[in-house]
């Protein structure tokens, strides 16, 4: 588990961020599109991905929400942020996902996904 500034996140987390999931079809195209489109937001891991995703998920905890990913369960609650970003190649955001274990809003969120999004 990594701790950042206000959030924490699995460090298997970034596996799956960076394209190296491979347990079912669905969840191996996901991380390849997650990888290709980070990499066309300018985010790689090689150069440093990891340390922007993380500056990306603390920047998100003060983004505006994306009201229709809010999902609440017994578990607790999920919120959706977007953090608008662009590159040489591309302009878009990440939607990063924080989870609010029992629905409580004052405690250190976990981020549990994101989602990268193209602007065409």
């Amino acid at each position: 588990m990594i701790q950042g500034e206000s959030f924490t996140i699995n460090e298997s987390k970034f596996d799956y961020f960076f394209g190296r999931v491979t347990s079912d079809p669905e969840n191996t195209q996901r991380s390849l599109q997650n990888l290709r489109e980070l990499n066309r937001l300018g985010i790689d891991e090689a150069a440093g991905g990891r340390e922007r995703l993380l500056q990306i998920f603390q920047a998100g905890l003060n983004a505006l929400e994306v009201i229709e990913y809010r999902r609440n369960t017994k578990y607790g609650i999920s919120i959706a942020r977007q953090v608008e970003m662009s590159s040489e190649q591309a302009t878009g955001a990440i939607i990063v996902c924080y989870f609010y274990p029992k629905g409580d809003l004052k405690a250190i969120p976990q981020v549990t996904s994101i989602i990268p999004k193209i602007y065409q």
